[in-house]
């Protein structure tokens, strides 16, 4: 047997993984070191709900010292009130919760709650006439002991953070201080968020009548465990890429998202049967894999899921909003691993579930490594294609770059000069090496003597960022943050240089705008000091939020201010521009589903929060 088969089939049987199928738990564990959870592995509409174990290290305990779904990674809580969104888009108090407000488990001692209803109807308080109660305004609903929606999000995520960290080779401190907070039942919506303002996740609620049904049924986001997993994903690229921003990096945040939904789910030993035994082993069809919230489609009737990564989608033929778009991305890299996984098979002998399971760690590594090699503010996605190639080069020798090649210019991500460009960039990565045991004195210290080969001009200068060290490929990430050398003054432009096992150099990504031409870098310098001067005499600056050199939607050179307004589900950005000076309102959240109500298609009728007063 070869080396490289040996290595790989070692991988397969050590992955971390965190949600066990209860015949799959880890014989060599210590008794008691795993506790039962029931989870969803899809949604209700796609399969009920399975028994699994969960490392008992994930799990908190409460004041009387039972377990409880809060640990130092996820923290699942509820607070007292259900919100609905009004005609200005804001969310506003609609109805007590009637929802547990933790996660504590059952009288046994553990979280199976297998037993509960499947497909859950709503009800609500009412008076002598029939009407709704009322408590301070609110909606008063009958209170509900359901647990799944909280057990099933607290297993995606853990399963999303063990698997992330495996790929990256890194502690991911997502959340606050490294503990991410989900709120399983916030808003009466058939939707589910990441926070930027409060690194925090919500859950909707969804209400619906089945045709023939006078009663109303909830479903919860929180029971789709790749819904979970997908605003976890989210949780993952904010953490491994904290300076990104602009409509290239929210598109790229959708598919990296849907991704690690899908590579995370292929770390179940009995997600990977249930897969090859519906495909048959063939993976070029649509899949519960491809398929993303399968509950959209079974309540609306629409389609198979709300996206699927088995397209033929190209940028000509999507629309720029970002949900749209990233499945250009998906689709393409999804093609990718369907090569891989055959690849896996032929030319190593690994069998059909080892191919599957080896194939989605493959990707996985590709996932999260693209944030080591993609401009760190305004990436845009021929960006990450050009950082798959680069991921490709660093830890693959290159093996799968004409599959990507040929699928990102199918698929228009790429054009004619990409794949030049990137040799190009390439061909121009300084020859730097990091000093022996590097610390981040050490490395400040060779970013200061190398300013000018970095491309800084003299009246700026570098401050060291952070210092990522990469433990299962030997990188190390380095952010520079720029600083104005006469007065100190910060700017929200981030640059990143990373490094090899051996020290040297391997990208390097310039804080300020990349030119995509031959012009010398120099020519612009002197207007990007104009900018500034001009930002700094309109008072951008002066709103809490530092200026930053970006190219605007014209491609042009411009200088901004964004700030984080609002909290929680309400956040949004304020910019600053020189353009408009007062500010003006960006979205921070793009909610993934449309607005839907009304009778659909295959007879279901979906409700509004309004009309559950009825």
């Amino acid at each position: 047997m070869s080396k490289r088969l040996i290595v790989c089939k070692l991988m397969i049987l050590t992955m971390a993984l965190t949600s066990l199928p209860v015949s799959q738990a880890q014989t060599s564990a210590a008794e008691g070191s795993t506790i039962k959870i029931s989870s969803y592995m899809d949604d209700p509409f796609v399969k009920e709900s399975d028994l699994r174990h969960i490392d008992a290290l994930r799990i908190g305990k409460d004041e009387n010292g039972k377990p409880f779904l809060a640990g130092d990674r996820v923290s699942m809580i509820n607070e007292d009130f259900i919100y609905r969104r009004n005609a200005a888009g804001e969310f506003v108090k609609f109805a007590w919760n009637p929802w547990p407000k933790d996660g504590r488990s059952n009288e046994k001692g553990n979280f199976n709650f297998a037993d509960e209803v499947r497909f859950p109807i709503h009800e609500t308080e009412r008076d002598a006439d029939g009407k709704v109660v009322l408590r301070d305004g609110l909606q008063v609903w009958k209170p509900r002991d359901l647990r799944l929606g909280i057990t099933t999000a607290f297993a995606a995520s853990n399963a999303v953070k063990d698997a992330s960290e495996f790929w990256a080779g890194r502690d991911l401190l997502w959340g606050q201080n490294g503990l991410l907070k989900i709120e399983s039942q916030t808003f009466a919506e058939f939707n589910a968020i990441y926070s930027p303002s409060a690194k925090m996740i919500f859950m909707g609620i969804y209400p619906y009548r089945m045709p023939g049904e006078t009663t109303v049924r909830i479903f919860e986001c929180a029971t789709s465990w790749e819904m979970v997993g997908h605003e976890s994903g989210h949780a993952v690229h904010h953490t491994l890429k904290p300076n990104g921003y602009g409509p290239g990096f929210n598109t790229w945040g959708e598919s990296f998202a849907d991704q690690t939904a899908m590579w995370t789910s292929l770390r179940d030993p009995r997600r990977v049967r249930a897969v090859l035994a519906e495909t048959n082993g063939n993976l070029y069809s649509s899949n519960s894999l491809t398929r993303f919230a399968e509950a959209f489609a079974a309540l609306t009737g629409q389609g198979t899921g709300s996206r699927d990564a088995f397209n033929d989608k190209k940028v000509s033929d999507t629309d720029p909003e970002v949900h749209d778009r990233s499945e250009v991305l998906t689709g393409a890299v999804y093609k990718v691993f369907t090569l891989i996984y055959d690849d896996l098979k032929s030319r190593l002998g690994l069998d059909e579930r080892q191919a599957l399971t080896q194939a989605g760690e493959i990707m996985g590594t590709f996932l999260t490594h693209t944030t080591d090699y993609t401009p760190e503010n305004q990436p845009t996605l021929e960006d990450v294609g050009k950082a798959y190639l680069k991921v490709d080069k660093e830890l693959y020798g290159g093996r799968y770059r004409n599959w990507f090649v040929d699928e990102f210019t199918r698929r228009e991500i790429f054009d004619a000069n990409s794949v030049g460009e990137w040799m190009a960039h390439e061909a121009a990565v300084l020859d730097l090496r990091l000093p022996r045991h590097a610390s981040n004195k050490k490395i400040d210290k060779l970013v200061q003597a190398n300013l000018d080969r970095l491309g800084i001009p003299p009246i700026y200068g570098l401050l060291l960022q952070s210092v990522t060290r990469d433990e299962r490929f030997g990188q190390t990430i380095v952010r520079v943050q720029v600083r104005r050398v006469s007065d100190g003054m910060l700017f929200d432009n981030e640059g990143m240089l990373t490094f090899r096992p051996d020290g040297t150099l391997a990208d390097y990504h310039s804080p300020f705008p990349e030119s995509t031409t031959s012009q010398i870098r120099e020519q612009s310098y002197g207007h990007m000091l104009a900018l500034v001067g001009q930002a700094e005499q309109l008072g951008l600056n002066r709103h809490g939020g530092l200026l930053s050199i970006v190219r605007g939607a014209d491609g042009q050179l411009t200088v901004e201010a964004r700030v984080m307004r609002g909290e929680g589900i309400n956040c949004w950005v304020e910019a600053f521009t020189l353009e408009h000076p007062e500010g003006e309102r960006r979205t921070a959240i793009t909610p993934t589903f449309p607005p839907i109500s009304g009778l659909q298609p295959n007879g279901v009728q979906i409700l509004t929060a309004d009309a559950l007063a009825n």
